[in-house]
């Protein structure tokens, strides 16, 4: 099986050279039915390249790799050394256990209980920044060990724990909803007075199933749907049937604010920030913690 090579989103600045790799950024979004890289140059802090593929072929962690492997051999940068490499997993077996209750010797244990973990996927374990508590999840060995052997510099990381501290580094004392869409299931996190209050991830396949859960863990969190914030990024547009139906029901409705912590090229300018705000998140961290 062979997955088509044509990306959903290829955009990159005019000054990228392949042969510049040793100062540029690459950060990976690996998810079950698609994948994202995104280029930062560090002798600019800017953006300089986004490219992304989605297909339902995407099934497996060979396959995931055998992309990225094409699709970074088609620009040049398929051997080349990066100053840093960081994959970032998107897949929905996670689970959020509070610090004074967590041993890394039972993690797997933390997982088993809620999900049925795949053959040939490990257990991984990463404390959270903006909160006491780790985030445990479930990845492929083959995938991390695909990208070892090509980058033996790569760290590894949920997405979920990207979009989490990314809301909640500097915390309101109103209550807040944060919403991270993807094709067919988002993340949604409550914020309250400063602290976590909510975080699951929710499936939907209609518009009414995405107003139902939102609306749901709103209700059942005491919220109003007429003085709570919902903000959202991820794969979703402000013209999108999802936002003519919850805009009834939501009186604050926004997206997320490009931050600037970083510069990003105007070959991403027809690009909502909404879109890779994770892989922007990932890059601009990476840039204030040199």
């Amino acid at each position: 099986m062979t997955a088509s090579l044509i990306p959903n989103i290829s955009k990159f600045d005019e000054v990228f050279d392949a042969g510049k790799s040793s100062q540029y950024r690459l950060t990976i979004q690996f998810a079950l039915d698609g994948l994202s890289y995104a280029l930062l140059d560090t002798q600019s802090s800017r953006l300089i390249a986004l490219e992304c593929y989605h297909s339902e072929m995407l099934t497996d962690s060979q396959f995931l790799f055998r992309t990225l492997d094409q699709a970074l051999e088609q620009k040049g940068l398929n051997n080349k050394a990066f100053l840093s490499v960081t994959c970032i997993y998107d897949e929905r077996i996670n689970t959020l256990i509070p610090e004074p209750i967590f041993n890394d010797a039972d993690k797997d244990k933390y997982l088993e209980f809620a999900f049925q973990i795949p053959d040939g996927y490990a257990i991984h374990s990463e404390k959270m920044a903006s909160m006491p508590c780790f985030n445990v999840f479930a990845m492929p060995n083959t995938l991390k060990e695909k990208v070892l052997a090509r980058w033996g510099n790569a760290t590894f990381t949920h997405s979920s724990t990207l979009f989490i501290n990314s809301v909640t580094h500097d915390p309101k004392q109103e209550a807040q909803v944060f919403v991270n869409v993807r094709n067919h299931d988002f993340d949604m996190v409550i914020l309250k007075e400063g602290h976590l209050l909510f975080f699951n991830n929710f499936k939907y396949d209609t518009k009414e199933d995405f107003a139902y859960f939102l609306f749901f863990a709103m209700e059942q969190n005491g919220l109003s749907r007429q003085e709570t914030t919902v903000q959202l990024s991820g794969l979703i547009l402000p013209s999108s049937e999802i936002i003519d139906l919850c805009r009834h029901y939501v009186k604050n409705l926004i997206f997320v604010d490009d931050p600037h912590v970083l510069q990003v090229s105007d070959a991403l300018k027809d690009v909502p920030f909404q879109y890779y705000y994770t892989l922007y998140h990932s890059l601009g961290l990476e840039t204030r913690n040199q």
